[in-house]
């Protein structure tokens, strides 16, 4: 940190200048995701169920979600943009602390330039749109960073008390918050401290602050069969064939999506430097280090899982709270600040043609197949949605039977009024997702049911009941060319699976 005088670097009105572009973005963001068009994704509209009966876990995710979603919607209502307002204020909120998390580390201006580089970021700019777990995940680890850069410089109780609780939440958000701690040792090996942290009592106390606020989630799944641990390790897929160059070679390119072209390869070209130990013809400062440790192993493990099995984009988002910082901190030093304001220039140009994609395409008459439509898998929804309540309406009693997550999530949010007694299919009993581990046909022997599904009937569903109709079906087709299709069966006196 800087001492002595205020310089420009240290001037306070870095401060103003950084909130007031981060509340401009914020409250930008928040009139897209309330005046959009778009319906939810499935998996939004499964998180909003959730959201309707508060607990300590769900099937395949921590609760901070639900528990977000059931405040926003508290304070707005059920529509799409309350269910998506915390994307943009999480969203807001970390940017924030990414420019304390620089200012602590450089300074003010430095701060300014990373806060508003994470702010502006690709990937950040379309999570504001939706709301997902990554929005929580990417808040808790910037303040569990920053409080444990501040920890080390003063050992005060309260940026211990910081680091515990925002690790502890973060992993109440979503379980990928344990690679901080992947961080953390790297770090500690790498910089020579004459105190490590890892002596410190305050650290391990903080540590038990962490876990005292897990716990609950824990609890959780030892009392449902760890179903959230279980399907974290399916989706880690290590089986199969385990060498994939072209799979960690797609997630290597969709990182420039993510955190930009100009800025990756800013950031990669550091990578390059480290490998050869210098910068500058320097050796590392213990800052830069410090920053690498925080985003290189994150980012290099994720590839390294892509090579084995597969990786999403988002994985390896937290990489790149510490990467802002340290891009902005040497582009800076480097007196290339033009890179970062080209970079910004590129960021709002992909926001502005993001956040107005159908309006940009139908203006200028652009074709879009379905491949080339961000939202191809949100379109549609709400109309099949209405259709499945005239359904249901002219067929009181009869109550709603699925046997796909997607469409169960979706119509539970958008038939009107909501299905909350809907069932799932599941003749095995398995419990594969959320719907499955807490509906069951079971126990409704003689009941008839409105069977919506995406596929033709299936024949061995048939001598559970006494009669199937097909009553309707659902065709919408997107300006893309995407069709969704539907189809309602009306099933009579449920036998029993046989």
């Amino acid at each position: 940190m800087s001492t002595g005088s205020v310089t420009d670097d240290d001037n306070p009105v870095w401060v103003s200048l950084t909130l007031a572009v981060v509340l401009a973005t914020t409250l930008y963001r928040i009139l897209v995701v309330v005046s959009s068009p778009l319906p939810l994704f499935f998996d939004e509209a499964q998180y909003w169920a959730w959201a309707q009966d508060l607990a300590f876990g769900y099937y395949s995710k921590p609760p901070m979600i639900a528990w977000a979603i059931a405040g926003t919607t508290a304070l707005c209502g059920d529509g799409e943009g309350c269910v998506r307002l915390s994307a943009p204020l999480f969203h807001g909120g970390t940017s924030m602390v990414v420019f304390f998390l620089a200012k602590a580390l450089y300074d003010g201006r430095t701060g300014f330039w990373a806060a508003v580089s994470f702010a502006l970021l690709p990937g950040v700019s379309l999570s504001g749109m939706i709301v997902s777990t990554d929005v929580y995940l990417l808040f808790f680890w910037a303040a569990a960073l920053l409080a444990i850069v501040r920890a080390e410089a003063t050992d005060r109780w309260a940026w211990w008390g910081l680091f515990g609780a925002a690790l502890g939440l973060g992993l109440m958000s979503k379980y990928a918050m344990v690679f901080f701690l992947v961080g953390f040792t790297v770090d500690s090996l790498w910089r020579r401290q004459d105190n490590p942290l890892w002596r410190r009592q305050k650290f391990w106390r903080a540590i038990g602050l962490a876990l005292v606020i897990y716990f609950p989630n824990l609890m959780w799944n030892w009392s449902n069969g760890f179903p959230s641990y279980l399907h974290t390790g399916e989706n880690i897929n290590i089986n199969g064939n385990l060498i994939n160059p072209v799979k960690a070679i797609e997630f290597l390119a969709s990182q420039f999506g993510v955190f930009g072209p100009i800025l990756l390869t800013c950031y990669l070209g550091l990578v390059g430097m480290l490998l050869f130990r210098r910068t500058n013809g320097n050796v590392l400062t213990d800052r830069q280090r410090q920053l690498f440790a925080y985003s290189l192993p994150i980012l290099s493990l994720i590839t390294f899982e892509a090579f084995l099995t597969r990786a999403h984009a988002n994985w390896a988002a937290t990489a790149y709270v510490a990467a802002s910082v340290l891009v902005a901190a040497e582009l800076l030093k480097r007196n290339r600040t033009n890179w970062l304001k080209g970079s910004l220039a590129l960021h709002v140009l992909a926001a502005i043609v993001l956040y107005n994609f159908d309006l940009i395409a139908r203006t200028f008459d652009v074709p879009i197949t379905p491949g080339l439509d961000p939202a191809r898998r949100m379109r549609g929804w709400d109309h099949a949605g209405n259709w499945a309540s005239d359904l249901q309406r002219e067929m009181p009693g009869v109550k709603l039977l699925f046997d796909d997550r997607k469409v169960m999530s979706a119509l539970t949010y958008y038939v009107r009024p909501h299905p909350f007694d809907a069932v799932m299919w599941n003749p095995t009993g398995k419990r594969n997702n959320h719907f499955e581990m807490v509906t069951d046909i079971r126990g409704f022997e003689g009941d008839d049911f409105l069977y919506v599904i995406r596929h033709d009937w299936p024949e061995r569903a048939g001598s559970s009941f006494k009669e199937s109709k097909l009553v309707a079906t659902f065709r919408a087709r997107a300006y893309s060319g995407d069709v969704l299709e539907l189809r309602a069966y009306r099933l009579s006196d449920f036998g029993g699976y046989q």
